[in-house]
């Protein structure tokens, strides 16, 4: 039996969830030409808002640059694959990206991304990363603009169409994915 249709903030809580406990995702950028690229990816979580490191020297940097539209997914796949698809839950986003520039900002997603990221603490991966201009190291603030969110907890392909405030930090609207796409009316 389907468990009961989640609501909005509990949609919410299981997206930020999600963004805290899966670290790699796919991140697709757009390059000058029109044409995505993609690249797998470590995200840190805050919230609805999701962080990813870099260097200035990469592909995708300079893409983001040139167009700072950008796309990531997230998935929980259960260890025992298809036995486990009941726990199976996803997140498709798209958003914008944002060099971060604060200082402040720098060492408080440092630090996230830290506790997220229990492997990092026996590395220096981010000890030297600092203000754009004086190094290579640098991390984006993706901030989602619209997304899908499907999670078989509640039921197998319950899937929800999700749009963010202008700051990215709330959904302020879920439709149901059926009913969008016409596979199915209200």
């Amino acid at each position: 039996m389907p468990n009961p249709e989640p609501t909005v903030a509990e949609i919410q809580d299981a997206i930020v969830e999600l963004l805290r406990t899966e670290e790699i995702g796919t991140l697709a950028t757009i390059d000058s030409e029109g044409r995505p690229a993609s690249s797998e990816m470590h995200f840190a979580g805050d919230g609805l808002i999701a962080y990813m490191h870099t260097f200035t020297y990469t592909r995708k940097h300079g893409q983001m640059q040139e167009n700072p539209n950008v796309s990531y997914s997230l998935s929980y796949m259960p260890p025992e694959g298809y036995f486990g698809r009941r726990n199976t839950r996803y997140l498709q986003i798209q958003g914008r990206a944002f060099l971060v520039t604060d200082p402040e900002e720098i060492q408080r997603v440092a630090k996230i991304s830290l506790e997220q990221f229990a492997w990092a603490s026996d590395t220096s991966l981010y000890d030297n990363v600092k203000l754009p201009d004086q190094g290579k190291q640098i991390f984006y603030r993706i901030e989602p603009v619209q997304g899908l969110w499907a999670d078989n907890r509640v039921r197998l392909f319950f899937r929800k169409l999700v749009e963010f405030s202008e700051d990215g930090k709330t959904i302020t609207n879920v439709t149901d994915y059926n009913v969008a796409t016409g596979r199915r009316s209200r």
